[in-house]
């Protein structure tokens, strides 16, 4: 499967650990030089706060700009891909799980969201598949983790459609009323920063460069939360007649207890 790793051209220490880590996983990758935040204009970010009820930061929608840049070289090269951020960590059998994403050769308006998120998600009570390690359950809320997912052409095709308009990548994007999301676990990505025991967190957790941009008009902002709401009710109503609510499954062991150093 294709690996494309979003990372800015100065973030050098990332860059490091992941050539670092996919030698050690046996993985071929590229870079995807991210979206500078500070190319961005007050305008630019003026134009997208407008168009989100929540503060919004320069870097917020950099992030949104660098996943549509992916998801259009997923359309022009039309494979399914693994798309990373760079403080991601990878549990040492990933290799595995992606092998078995890759045989089920799905793109049917499907992602499989791989990383794990420290805050519960809505999932259905029964897996879609399991491969005897890793199973896929649907998820019907799920807010927040854009560190490591899977999508193919068709996925990638319909999300550049959907995200004309800026929104926070995170929430806008795993609550599409079309995706059929799906929860691989135990759960093989998690960022550095939530992971115990790391040497160098500090490397790997970005600042602002900025302030936060806000809606100009209230209405628009308030009309816009209610949207918003009314999304969460329809995953919740879904959630009830099908899911549960819980936390995510992971397994602490399958990663390096440093991984800022297991390439050295």
């Amino acid at each position: 499967m294709k690996i494309l790793i979003i990372s800015r051209k100065a973030e050098e220490k990332r860059r490091q650990f992941q050539t670092q880590q996919m030698r050690r996983l046996g993985l071929d990758f590229k870079f995807l030089d991210a979206f500078e935040a500070r190319d961005l204009s007050e305008e630019d970010c003026q134009k997208a706060a407008n168009s989100w009820p929540s503060p919004t930061l320069r870097e917020d929608v950099a992030c949104f700009t660098s996943h549509r840049i992916a998801w259009q070289i997923i359309i022009d090269r039309n494979e399914q891909t693994l798309i990373l951020e760079d403080d991601a960590v990878l549990a040492e059998s990933f290799a595995d799980v992606l092998a078995s994403i890759e045989a089920r050769a799905e793109d049917g308006d499907c992602a499989y969201d791989l990383e794990f998120a420290p805050r519960p998600h809505i999932l259905a009570r029964t897996p879609l598949w399991t491969d005897g390690i890793y199973r896929a359950t649907r998820v019907f809320q799920n807010r927040v983790g854009t560190a490591g997912y899977v999508i193919g052409p068709r996925t990638a095709k319909r999300m550049l459609e959907d995200t004309k308009i800026y929104g926070l990548l995170d929430a806008y994007m795993w609550h599409r009323a079309w995706l059929k999301a799906y929860q691989i676990e135990p759960a093989p990505v998690i960022q550095m920063q939530f992971l115990d025991g790391s040497a160098d967190k500090t490397a790997f957790v970005r600042r602002s460069i900025d302030r936060a941009f806000t809606p100009r008009s209230k209405l628009r902002k308030n009309l816009m939360r209610l949207c918003l709401e009314g999304i969460k009710t329809r995953n919740l109503i879904r959630g009830w007649l099908g899911g549960e609510k819980r936390p995510l499954r992971m397994d602490r062991a399958s990663f390096p207890l440093d991984p800022t150093k297991s390439g050295d």
